[in-house]
């Protein structure tokens, strides 16, 4: 399959964005102490879900939806924050033709449902 260099062209839109990895803990005395996140800084554009993807999905995507393209590797169910703001990666799909990675970013809710 024939692959497409991108990263050139979008690496000037990149903007650093932080990558918040919960890094265990600990048990003292019987009690479960956690860590602190690790926090590691990464590089990519992260942009609004467009209108028209929000409409074709059935209203699946809200305006607090995100894009993230880079060329660093996320899996599914990490977290990132980007100006203040945590997302956890909702999806990542396959793209072997690219460079370039793009995820769905969900904007991280603290009284949202589970």
């Amino acid at each position: 399959m024939r692959s497409f260099r991108f990263a050139g062209v979008v690496r000037k839109y990149f903007h650093p964005y932080t990558l918040v990895r919960d890094s265990g803990g600990t048990w003292v005395k019987g009690k479960w102490v956690p860590s602190p996140a690790e926090r590691v800084q990464r590089s990519g554009s992260i942009q609004p879900v467009s209108a028209r993807l929000r409409a074709t999905e059935g209203g699946d995507y809200t305006e607090t939806d995100r894009m993230l393209y880079t060329t660093a590797i996320h899996a599914t169910g990490e977290r990132i924050e980007y100006l203040g703001v945590q997302y956890t990666v909702a999806e990542s799909p396959d793209r072997e033709y690219s460079d370039v990675n793009q995820y769905l970013l969900r904007k991280v809710v603290a009284n949202a449902p589970i």
